[in-house]
């Protein structure tokens, strides 16, 4: 068999590439992350392909794709909007769009009848009729016991039909395209995540989380297994002429199979999580080049498609004539240079983690022989050293490389620093430089910094929470008590406002106050800290359990008064507005009785500081008069206020704090858990990335806050928490790498809903691909708290 090389490198989309559909020969299309389906055509002169046509309509993530070649050939796409939509490949208009499913739509295939059929991982299967305006004909209610992930139609060889996979480790077969189907076709030992057909061999092609790719008769009997992959299995084709396989992995290898006996012919590696394969038809006459044929028979097999976690989509072929040399040897230096760049990362991580300790502790005998410690020599040398019991000494083992003193140092001042950090504090103006070294008292640090800056010491908590949260609670001395989730120390001051301005839609707050420590507002909430689990697996858990609500605590009354007054004029309702404000105090029962009332009556985008109100009564429970029948008004306004595009930003920051403030107690976050994957999905336009870093931080703590109750047996919430899981996930990949506390949160939130929210949650995290971003998050994710808590989600994911 011909070694396959890179013939056409796609670039164009702007995230992970998920899914791929073959239209003809010499054209395909592909859906991505970045919300786009586009369609690749073979370039004149046969050798590369170019995008001809970028579709676009949906609202998130674009995670499944089909063709219809029907009299109008279609493709037809789903994604995380829960809607499909079908798309003229020519012009890139939509001709239907179809909807009905109640969580992300991950799989599609078209029957012979031109019929859609979708899942999705609200377990459902929805078939589509494209002559019936795409109405819904027919819905598979619980059609598996889990997500429905992957899906192929049948030819009438097969006797027609089609078959899904499912995170419930099923294949079930749909002969009659009818709810009176669903026989078990067969069984993985782990998730099911895709299917193909080897229609030449009468076979049928299974991808899973297993690291297997199986081939079935149309009995359900397994002929051949495909194993050699380390990690999950997520797609699977076959070539045209049967006589290959090739398979797509989060190991971050495509790889080529002889089909009949399940030998691995050749292993492609990619910088990124392969998503999707595809083989494309071999081209007219069939020879030519050796083109993978093989064993000396001179066919060419056709050339097949990788979609991968880079943004790219790669063509590769095995006839000589048609690879890119330059494409081949640029991706080629770049997979090297990035294995030694891991390596030496992965090293630098390790010995970061390394418990140093002063020559003094050799004084001491060890405590078991072969005991290890790993000194700091003078001189700045690391060493290690071991206990000899039958000589009564330490033994220098040898020296550890990469982490003596100089390395990394920063000079400032005229001195060396482990860090010098630039703080913004003032639009315009250059950065302040902080420096810190390892071992210091933040709290001395953050004096005299203030005191170097001309700042006033009232910032000390928040210069000190800054520290600790970039450099680790490990790396500063001790007495440094600061709460992961919130940034608050052992005494949380109130916070001291930088800037001024008026209340605001377009920016989604009151007022324009800036912390340029945490890039927040001024404030700084707390809560208690996480504890810590027992060790599960040999390892322990950093931040789990998590099961105390974080909340929004402090509100500018001014702005928020102000601004109902305002709006109380326009409505016609100032006296009662006025009224109910009582001089500007916090609201108390009076006050929310009074406003309630027009949570259901004012527009939704005069809603902001009614919510901003009932927010701060939610901290307050009864003492507030926040009744069940104030509690059920508060969410269903929450809900209303985010329902429909376009989102008010100020309505998603305001309606995102309420929902996390209303689990403080329980009537409020009783009547707000009943909601919750209806706020859930209005909140998750904060996920995209153009919103306001403060409606990013109130989503991550909405997700927080929801993991803190899954554990608890409550059918709204276990509802609720896949939701949760996929809304966490979306923002996440979209969470820029500087807002630190919104990464974290996340991070935490959705560690606890694995651990918690039983295996559909935990394959569902598996799906959305979370653990290939934990892991990275885990070795480079910017802070030690993210590092940490990615480390979390890791582990809860693999237990």
């Amino acid at each position: 068999m011909s070694e396959y090389k890179l013939r056409s490198d796609c670039k164009g989309h702007e995230d992970d590439v998920r899914g791929v559909a073959v239209c003809a020969a010499d054209v395909f299309a592909t859906c991505s992350r970045d919300k786009t389906v586009r369609v690749w055509r073979e370039a004149i002169g046969g050798v590369g392909f170019a995008c001809s046509t970028v579709c676009v309509g949906h609202e998130s993530f674009v995670t499944a794709l089909a063709f219809a070649p029907n009299d109008a050939s279609s493709v037809v796409s789903g994604g995380r909007d829960r809607t499909l939509v079908a798309w003229d490949p020519a012009s890139g208009d939509a001709r239907g769009r179809m909807r009905g499913h109640a969580l992300d739509v991950t799989a599609v295939c078209i029957l012979s009848d031109g019929r859609v059929v979708s899942g999705s991982m609200d377990k459902s299967i929805k078939i589509f009729d494209p002559s019936k305006a795409f109405e819904c004909v027919e819905t598979f209610d619980d059609a598996h016991d889990s997500s429905v992930l992957a899906l192929v139609a049948l030819p009438d060889a097969f006797g027609g039909g089609f078959l899904s996979g499912s995170a419930d480790a099923t294949i079930r077969a749909w002969k009659n395209a009818s709810a009176d189907d669903g026989a078990v076709f067969g069984r993985h030992a782990d998730t099911v995540r895709g299917l193909a057909l080897n229609a030449t061999a009468n076979l049928v092609l299974s991808a899973s989380h297993d690291t297997t790719a199986r081939a079935w008769t149309p009995a359900g009997d397994v002929v051949a297994t495909y194993r050699g992959h380390s990690a999950l299995v997520y797609a699977v084709a076959s070539s045209a002429c049967g006589t290959r396989v090739v398979t797509g992995s989060e190991d971050d290898t495509a790889r080529l199979w002889l089909a009949s006996s399940g030998e691995c012919a050749q292993v492609v590696p990619h910088p990124g999580c392969v998503w999707s394969v595809a083989y494309l038809p071999p081209p007219p006459g069939g020879g030519g080049g050796g083109g993978g044929g093989g064993k000396g028979d001179g066919k060419d097999v056709g050339d097949f498609v990788t979609c991968c976690a880079d943004g790219s989509v790669r063509v590769w072929t095995a006839s000589p004539d048609r690879v890119d040399a330059a494409a081949a040897k640029a991706l080629e230096d770049f997979l090297v240079a990035r294995a030694a760049e891991r390596a030496a990362r992965q090293l630098a991580d390790a010995q970061s983690k390394l418990k140093l300790e002063p020559p003094s502790v050799l004084a001491a005998p060890g405590d078991r022989d072969g005991a290890t410690k790993v000194i700091k020599e003078e001189g700045g040398s690391i060493a290690a050293y071991s206990w000899s019991a039958a000589g009564s000494t330490w033994e220098r083992l040898g020296e550890v490389t990469g982490v003596g003193d100089g390395a990394g140092k920063k000079t400032y001042a005229g001195q060396e620093y482990d860090y010098v950090f630039d703080v913004d504090f003032k639009d315009g103006a250059p950065p302040l430089k902080l420096p810190f070294n390892d071992g210091d008292n933040p709290y001395a640090a953050a004096e005299q910094f203030l005191e170097t800056s001309g700042l006033p010491m009232e910032y000390r908590e928040q210069v000190v929470n800054f520290i600790v949260q970039n450099v680790g609670s490990a790396n500063v001395a001790q007495g440094a008590n600061v709460d992961p989730f919130t940034g608050a120390g052992a005494y949380v001051p109130g916070g001291v406002p930088t800037g001024g301005g008026a209340f605001g839609a377009g920016g989604g707050g009151y007022g324009g106050s800036h912390d340029p420590f945490t890039g927040g507002g001024a404030y700084v909430p707390s809560a208690p800290s996480a504890t810590t689990a027992a060790p599960v697996n040999g390892s322990t858990f950093k931040y789990l359990p998590m099961r105390t609500p974080v909340a929004f605590e402090t509100a500018k009354y001014d702005g928020i008064l102000r601004k109902l007054s305002e709006f109380g004029a326009e409505e016609g309702a100032a006296g009662d507005v006025a009224a109910a404000c009582n001089g500007g105090d916090p609201p108390g029962a009076s006050s929310i009785a009074a406003l309630a009332a027009y949570l259901e009556s004012w527009p939704v985008d005069k809603l902001f500081p009614l919510l901003d109100l009932c927010r701060m009564a939610a901290l307050r429970g009864d003492a507030a008069g926040v009744s069940r029948e104030v509690a059920s008004a508060m969410a269903a306004a929450c809900a209303r206020s985010v329902a429909e595009a376009p989102r008010l930003p100020a309505n998603l920051l305001t309606a995102g704090r309420l929902f996390c403030n209303a689990f403080r107690h329980e009537v409020a976050r009783d009547a707000f858990v009943l909601r919750a994957s209806e706020i859930l999905d209005g909140l998750a336009a904060a996920a995209s990335p153009d919103a306001k870093t403060p409606a990013r931080l109130a989503l991550a703590t909405a997700v927080l806050n929801v993991s803190t109750r899954v554990h608890v047996s409550d059918a709204s919430l276990a509802e609720c928490a896949p939701r949760a899981v996929s809304v966490g996930a979306e923002l996440l990949l979209s969470c820029p790498a500087e807002e630190d506390d919104a990464r974290f949160r996340t991070l935490v939130a959705l560690a606890q809903i694995a651990a918690d929210g039983g295996a559909e949650c935990k394959s569902l995290a598996k799906d959305l691909g979370l653990g290939d971003v934990a892991e990275a998050l885990r070795v480079s994710g910017g802070s030690e708290r993210v590092r940490d808590a990615a480390g979390d989600l890791k582990l809860a994911m693999s237990r």
